[in-house]
């Protein structure tokens, strides 16, 4: 008798707990009339008494009906998307290698055809010089002696040819021996200049401006044209020599940036551009010697360093559509392609993916043609669609034709996106909301 007392306390208990839901929450009891379950008369009236608005339709499939209407004078009937051109992009290939650093100028010293013992030793290792200045001077005074003697000849030859002028304005010489004395002079004073060459040549000069290597040599030395007197290099800039594989020789051109990291610097990456590349390969190798210049302005790297050496080049060329176009099957990738109003599916092969874009390969597309990129889950093969023709172009620029809408507003950062995004979503809810607008429907027949 208590177990059966608690069962009809229990019942009571639930049965008021739901007539209070259902006051509450007109919804509830709209959806159990609405269902299949066979409900008692009686209780259908006691549901009604208890919360009238259950009997009313419910707000969201009213205005789901409205937008219904509206949806199908808008398309037809089609199915709102989002579309994009498919456009076309080239392939990024890294290519990686070695490289040796060289300065940007180097020069060998040696004496300039001539020989002799070192008198004065003008500059130190590590030096920085100007073109010009002078490194080592050798002994001059067999030099000194032949420009004087030179010299003095040149002046003996201008007196001669000045006595033979004011003899021949007298009348007394003949033209042909002023022009011999003239002649005389004239080479009097090209032996005077040969004389100025040979001192000149004692001096040994840097050809270029640059840091100063080790000085091999000291005062006292004998030196020929063999001997290397010291090295100067033009570190300003540093040539990077790198061979590249045969198979990235077409790709390659002068101007192609580059970026270099020192073994010695891995924290630091130096940023340069191909400068040179050699006409053949090497018959060992199959590589293509190719150089590179970088900056060296705060002098940190030495020629003979060793270089990882990195370039980016453009490949081939691919169709490119948006990345959130691709939809993928137990077949592989497809897209969708919109052509004449219909949807179509046009298998792709992916190549690269970048941030924004995606390298592919069809037959079935073409740059131009017109892929979906939103409202992917509402496409069908063969179905109408209305493109909202509101996605940005790769380039960034608007949209040739509107969306078709008499409401749309532009708004601050992408408005006409955001209407188009909500007349797909309206789309996709019509079509999921038909099943129970018709459940509502036979639910109020049967009431």
């Amino acid at each position: 008798m208590g177990f059966l007392k608690q069962i009809l306390v229990t019942i009571l208990v639930l049965a008021v707990a739901g007539a209070a839901y259902i006051k509450f929450d007109p919804s509830a009891g709209r959806s159990l009339l609405a269902s299949d379950l066979p409900l008692p008369d009686p209780l259908r009236s006691a549901i009604l008494w208890i919360a009238p608005e259950a009997g009313e339709p419910a707000p969201e499939i009213a205005s789901g009906e409205g937008q219904r209407s509206g949806g199908r004078r808008r398309g037809g009937g089609a199915t709102m998307v989002v579309s994009a051109p498919v456009t076309t992009g080239s392939t990024r290939t890294r290519m990686r290698a070695i490289g040796t650093g060289e300065a940007a100028r180097s020069v060998v010293v040696h004496p300039d055809n001539t020989a002799g013992i070192i008198e004065e030793v003008v500059v130190q290792s590590a030096d920085m010089v100007e073109e010009g200045t002078v490194l080592v001077r050798l002994e001059r005074a067999s030099e000194e002696l032949a420009v004087d003697r030179a010299r003095l000849a040149l002046d003996a030859a201008e007196d001669k040819v000045a006595r033979f002028e004011r003899l021949q304005r007298a009348n007394t010489l003949s033209a042909v021996e002023v022009t011999d004395v003239t002649r005389e002079r004239d080479n009097a004073r090209l032996d005077l200049r040969s004389a100025e060459i040979a001192l000149g040549k004692r001096d040994i000069r840097a050809p270029i401006s640059g840091r100063v290597g080790i000085i091999a040599v000291d005062r006292g030395d004998l030196v020929s044209t063999d001997t290397v007197i010291a090295t100067v290099d033009d570190r300003e800039h540093l040539k990077v020599i790198f061979y590249t594989p045969e198979s990235f020789v077409q790709q390659l051109a002068i101007g192609t940036p580059v970026e270099a990291v020192s073994t010695a610097r891995p924290d630091t990456v130096y940023e340069g551009e191909i400068t040179a590349i050699d006409s053949r390969l090497d018959e060992a190798s199959r590589t293509l010697r190719t150089e590179a210049r970088i900056e060296n302005g705060s002098d940190d790297l030495r020629p003979g360093m060793s270089f990882s050496v990195s370039l980016s080049l453009e490949g081939e060329t691919f169709l490119s559509v948006d990345p959130i176009s691709v939809v993928w099957e137990r077949t592989g990738p497809i897209v969708w392609k919109i052509v004449d109003g219909k949807a179509q599916k046009a298998p792709v092969r992916i190549v690269e993916r970048t941030i924004d874009r995606v390298l592919v390969a069809s037959d079935d597309l073409a740059a131009g043609d017109s892929v979906v990129v939103e409202g992917l889950q509402s496409v069908r093969e063969g179905g109408a669609v209305e493109s909202v023709n509101d996605a940005p172009a790769p380039d960034g620029t608007a949209p040739a034709a509107p969306v078709p809408s008499a409401s749309t507003t532009r708004e601050p950062g992408g408005g006409d996106r955001a209407t188009a995004r909500g007349l797909v979503g309206i789309a996709q809810a019509n079509a999921a909301e038909q099943p129970q607008a018709g459940d509502q429907a036979a639910a109020g027949a049967a009431r």
